[in-house]
């Protein structure tokens, strides 16, 4: 009797225990991984210097291109612009950029190793009997900068040899960091050129990936494999030079071949992660006049005298301006300007007796000069052009309670604000004159730059409004509004004598002087190189790669630059 009533005892605190488990696992099929055996974190490193990551790509290297389903990779990866092989083995080893190891010179003098050490020294201090082996094809790496391994060896740029002895190193039971380097696409690129369409270039690609396949292929004949958990990286330091079709230069580091390179994080378990090539800003092209010169006679400059009174602005009328200029170099081979008009309907461009309002470049920046004469006249300044490239530049003329003021954005970023309630009626009987104006001519006072895109709304645009537009390569129906255009001129006709306005207004501007349509194809709202920088891997980051496979936590004493590319797991049990 007592058996009986334990027992069910016993079943009433099961059936009670389990009440309400189907209320925290959905039903459904689940991997049993209670079976999951611990695997060894091991690591393959291996480095092809002077790989252009676009020419390895392009080559289809078979056996570098297979691990890609299982890889975190990109071939737009940037190494350090210098573009040294001795900058780009530090990069990779020690996991900091030069301004911190020191090493800018082949000769690896006056360096900073000691406080910023190759990183094989961070896993002994964690790992004493971890086995770390290097084989070098280039010497001077393994005799001036891998230290703190079990084997260090180089052979005299012979990627044979090194290949050789890495197979070999894979047959030892205790092999655990395996690093490899090899020379020769590097070398096959300084004689013929670092480009997939070079054959000796090719050719030198297609070896080391054969070499690689045969490595990758020994790797998984180990016998202890299955208990292993090995990260493969393949990467290089640096790429090389070779001139691109001008039509594929993008303006930003991406396109500079010198720091082009590869990376490849290859594990079994990975889930693919492509990298690819971040955004560098809309291509923008066309046909435009140069805008140029500095008196009546040679200048190259447009007007409006029929329909100029619908561009004054009086002395509460609100309005916004807006246009996309590229400045050309000054005559001293930089791009300051002292006021030069842009557009604008002053009379001209002298400081006295003035009135109207003129969109102008001061130095590097650019503004927007405006008053009545007797009332006063000044002038507000925004954001900096001066880098060659196309910039957006917006004047916005508002009323706000009772005052007037001023806005001028650059790119869509608002730069400044300026009350200009006082400075009274900015009618003027001038043309609506694009590029140059009368004036003193001093200091580069002419206009020497190209005009697109130029609008003229009676509406005081909102900034977002103006920012959402901004990367536009021209004007879409949709714009909100596009009801509220006296004006807009594409500039980018292509023939003609004439700018067309695109408005219902029909007000063209007319060229004057020896003006030509110049073809143009040039990037717009391009990303800065730092952020690109950021959107890609580099060489300083597979040292926190390796750390992190090995569960190794960084000591911010190290003051590593890297940084972890991750991605999902197929199946944890693989």
């Amino acid at each position: 009797m007592q058996h009986r009533i334990y027992l069910l005892l016993l079943l009433v605190g099961l059936m009670a225990c389990n009440k309400g488990y189907d209320r925290m696992l959905d039903k459904k099929d689940y991997n049993d991984s209670t079976g999951v055996i611990a695997r060894t974190p091991k690591i393959l490193f291996l480095t092809i210097d002077g790989a252009r990551g676009e020419a390895v790509r392009d080559a289809a290297a078979p056996n570098l291109l297979a691990l890609a389903d299982h890889a975190i990779y990109s071939w737009n990866s940037i190494s350090d612009t210098i573009a040294l092989r001795s900058t780009g083995w530090a990069d990779l080893l020690t996991g900091v950029h030069k301004e911190k190891h020191g090493v800018i010179k082949n000769d690896f003098s006056n360096n900073h190793l000691q406080a910023y050490p190759v990183f094989f020294k961070y896993i002994k201090e964690r790992a004493p009997k971890f086995r770390i082996a290097a084989y070098s094809s280039a010497d001077s790496l393994g005799q001036f900068l891998i230290t703190d391994t079990d084997v260090n060896q180089t052979y005299a740029d012979d990627d044979a040899a090194a290949t050789q002895a890495i197979l070999q190193e894979l047959t030892i039971d205790t092999a655990s960091m395996v690093f490899g380097q090899f020379s020769q696409v590097e070398l096959a690129g300084r004689r013929y050129g670092y480009d997939v369409s070079v054959p000796g270039y090719k050719a030198a690609i297609l070896q080391a990936d054969e070499n690689i396949g045969k490595i990758l292929t020994a790797l998984k004949q180990r016998k202890t494999y299955a208990s292993e958990d090995w990260l493969v990286i393949i990467t290089a330091g640096n790429g090389g030079p070779y001139m691109i079709d001008p039509s594929n230069d993008d303006g930003t580091i991406l396109s500079n071949t010198k720091v082009n390179t590869f990376t490849i994080y290859y594990s079994p378990r990975y889930a693919t992660s492509f990298l690819d090539r971040p955004y560098t800003g809309n291509r923008y092209t066309g046909k435009a006049v140069r805008l140029y010169g500095d008196n009546a006679t040679t200048a190259v400059y447009a007007t409006i005298d029929s329909g100029k009174e619908d561009y004054n602005l009086g002395k509460d009328a609100e309005a916004t301006i807006e246009l996309k200029i590229k400045k050309n170099k000054t005559g001293a081979g930089d791009y300051s300007y002292t006021y030069p008009s842009v557009i604008g309907n002053n009379m001209s461009l002298d400081w006295w007796h003035n009135t109207g309002w003129n969109i102008s470049l001061e130095v590097n920046a650019w503004g927007v000069h405006f008053g009545q004469n007797g009332a006063g006249f000044n002038m507000a300044t925004a954001g900096n052009i001066s880098d060659g490239k196309w910039h957006d530049i917006a004047a916005v003329f508002v009323n706000r309670d009772g005052k007037r003021f001023l806005r001028l954005l650059t790119d869509g970023n608002f730069n400044t604000e300026a009350e200009i309630t006082g400075y009274g009626n900015f009618d003027t009987d001038a043309p609506l004159s694009l590029g140059y104006m009368p004036g003193n001519i001093v200091n580069n006072r002419w206009l020497d730059a190209y005009i697109t895109e130029v609008k003229f709304w009676k509406a005081a645009i909102p900034d977002n409004v103006i920012s959402e537009y901004v990367c536009a390569a021209e004007l879409p129906t949709s714009h909100p509004y596009h009801d509220y255009l006296v004006g807009y001129w594409s500039c980018k006709d292509g023939y003609g004598g004439v700018f067309k306005d695109q408005s219902e207004w029909a007000h063209d501007f007319k060229i004057n002087g020896a003006y030509k349509w110049d073809d143009f194809s040039d990037l717009m709202c391009p990303s800065s190189a730092n952020n690109l920088a950021q959107l890609v891997p580099q060489p300083v980051d597979p040292v926190r790669q390796v750390l992190n496979w090995l569960q190794i936590a960084a000591d911010t004493k190290w003051n590593l630059d890297g940084k972890v590319w991750v991605t999902s797991y197929v199946d944890i049990n693989k």
